[in-house]
């Protein structure tokens, strides 16, 4: 993630105009500058090309490659001005000191190409190294020295700062991107539960609570995975808590969470009629291909015709799992692919 354009152009913008406000009061306050005249001409003159540059069609040129290199070609004139400025008003001006802007400004903007950001540093270390060197009246090398290390250590800062600030905005647009599948899922939880409560009438408000407990123990063991995946062992164990004599043998899978919301349903919709009209013990067993709930009784006589609980399954199955139910050997066998990420309620 890199500064938007139109935040580098802001920065471009407040750097050139400070630049330009600390030679002015260099000036007026009698720095020690070797040709003030010189310097208050370079000076009117970089204030003039920066307001030309200010005055361009930014809002057009900056979704383009082109706006990009003028804002590099912006930060290099700012840089080239800089050391002219030194070498004209010399070493004594300290005006090597506006590079603590221009350099930490050159490397934030250039963060995310390394390339870039490599070659801008050598071309500022050049520079300082010019401007420190060929100015007139030097500046000592323990000073010059004191200022290199002062750059440096600014442009270290700026870098630092700006990938917390890159970081902290990934950050919270991914929580914000969790934000909204947790609303996504949470309505997706009501629709599942006002279907439920429209397939049989009053009949069905009697095992609505089961059914809104099956979708909450999905809700539970995803945030017990804090949003990720939900392990399929886990899943079952805790649909299936509320019964009694019931065993849950799952292979590790990890459900996306439609698939496990959906499967939760099944689970909870198949045992509790394996329960109330087989015999125990009942058993859940979930392979990456398929579901097998069985009881001792044999299993219901067919699925066709049953009442809600199975009609709900078969809906569910179709229209939630994208897969088949039938009924294999006094078991109920449910296949699916348990991989699949099926959004059918957006």
């Amino acid at each position: 993630m890199r500064i938007p354009l139109h935040e580098t152009l802001r920065a471009g913008t407040a750097l050139g105009w400070t630049s330009v406000a600390a030679v002015v009061v260099a000036l007026a306050v009698g720095v020690p500058i070797s040709d003030a005249g010189l310097v208050w001409a370079l000076t009117a003159v970089a204030a003039v090309a920066h307001l030309v540059m200010a005055r361009l069609p930014w809002a057009t040129l900056l979704p383009t490659p082109r706006g990009r290199l003028l804002i590099d070609l912006w930060a290099g004139g700012v840089l080239i001005s800089v050391c002219g400025l030194v070498l004209i008003a010399g070493g004594e001006s300290r005006l090597d000191l506006l590079l603590l802007f221009v350099v930490p400004f050159l490397a934030i903007s250039n963060d995310d190409n390394p390339r870039a950001l490599a070659i801008w540093m050598t071309v500022a270390a050049l520079a300082f190294g010019v401007c420190v060197s060929f100015a007139p009246d030097p500046l000592p090398a323990s000073e010059a020295l004191f200022h290199l290390v002062l750059l440096a250590g600014s442009t270290l800062l700026g870098l630092q700062l700006a990938r917390a600030v890159r970081e902290a905005t990934r950050r919270a647009e991914l929580e914000g991107a969790m934000l909204a599948e947790a609303h996504h899922r949470v309505k997706n939880s009501l629709q599942v539960v006002a279907e439920l409560l429209q397939l049989g009438g009053p009949s069905a408000v009697e095992r609505a609570s089961e059914r809104i407990q099956s979708i909450a123990a999905v809700h539970q063991v995803l945030a017990s995975t804090r949003g990720g995946r939900v392990l399929a062992p886990e899943l079952l164990e805790a649909v299936v808590a509320g019964y009694e004599g019931v065993t849950v043998v799952a292979e590790p899978l990890e459900l996306p969470f439609p698939i496990a919301q959906n499967l939760g349903v099944v689970v909870n919709e198949l045992v509790a009629n394996a329960v109330q009209h087989g015999k125990p013990p009942v058993s859940v067993e979930l392979t990456a291909g398929s579901l097998v709930v069985r009881d001792a009784g044999g299993g219901p006589p067919s699925l066709d015709g049953s009442g809600l609980g199975l009609t709900l399954v078969r809906q569910v199955v179709r229209n939630g799992l994208f897969g088949d139910v039938a009924l294999r050997d006094g078991a109920i066998v449910v296949t699916f692919d348990p991989t699949r990420d099926a959004r059918p309620r957006r």
